[in-house]
């Protein structure tokens, strides 16, 4: 799929600053390695979807993406693998091309799955600028909506909340546009550990939590 450079408004994460529980609308997971996922057989992914999908949606979010925690850069060849098995435990559709390409799983008419195999957010910024220039946008027609577009997509709404499994004390190499204004769960804990309970646990972290969109604590 060819990036086009028309602009399409990204929705915020949503501001509740009356006190209520926060809104959760997208989760991105964090968690693994390129390495580890392709480990797993089809079976192992259908299982460990539903876990994601159980665990991560409880607060109604209507996205999930699920990005590895770090590890090497796959080649193409490498994560057009990845999706066969991936496709052989869900209805897979690919998005993207190269090192761009992602796995989208419509689970339902409210709730779609994103699965992007890059543990490097500088190499998938990187690609993401050079796929914008190859469609001549250039730097004055460039703007936040518009990198926001395409380093979220197919999603149409930033993250509200970030579940790392891995130490609190190291963000994910995976991540770099997505810590911006999420809230983060750090969970430690390793790939094959991951769970549906897990998830629950982090989203009913973030429905205690105030939202600082970025800023800090007055």
């Amino acid at each position: 799929m060819t990036v086009s450079p028309a602009k399409k408004a990204i929705k915020p994460s949503s501001d509740n600053r009356s006190g209520d529980s926060p809104q959760l609308s997208h989760v991105v997971v964090a968690a693994g390695t390129p390495q580890e996922w392709r480990n797993f057989g089809s079976v192992d992914w259908e299982t460990r979807l539903d876990d994601i999908v159980r665990g991560a949606s409880v607060g109604g979010a209507q996205w999930i993406t699920l990005l590895p925690y770090g590890g090497e850069v796959l080649s193409v060849t490498e994560r057009l693998s990845l999706f066969e098995v991936i496709s052989d435990a869900v209805p897979l559709r690919l998005v993207g091309e190269g090192h761009l390409m992602r796995g989208v799983w419509q689970k339902s008419s409210v709730l779609t799955i994103i699965v992007d195999p890059s543990p490097n957010g500088q190499v998938r910024f990187a690609a993401i600028l050079e796929s914008l220039r190859m469609n001549n946008v250039t730097a004055q027609n460039l703007d936040e909506a518009l990198l926001a577009q395409h380093v979220m997509s197919p999603a149409d709404v930033e993250p509200d909340l970030v579940v790392v499994f891995g130490p609190p004390d190291q963000l994910p190499t995976s991540l770099i546009w997505e810590l911006g204004y999420s809230e983060l769960v750090f969970l430690d804990l390793k790939w094959d550990d991951l769970s549906a309970s897990h998830l629950e646990l982090a989203v009913d972290d973030f429905d205690r939590r105030h939202r600082r969109f970025g800023g800090l604590d007055s």
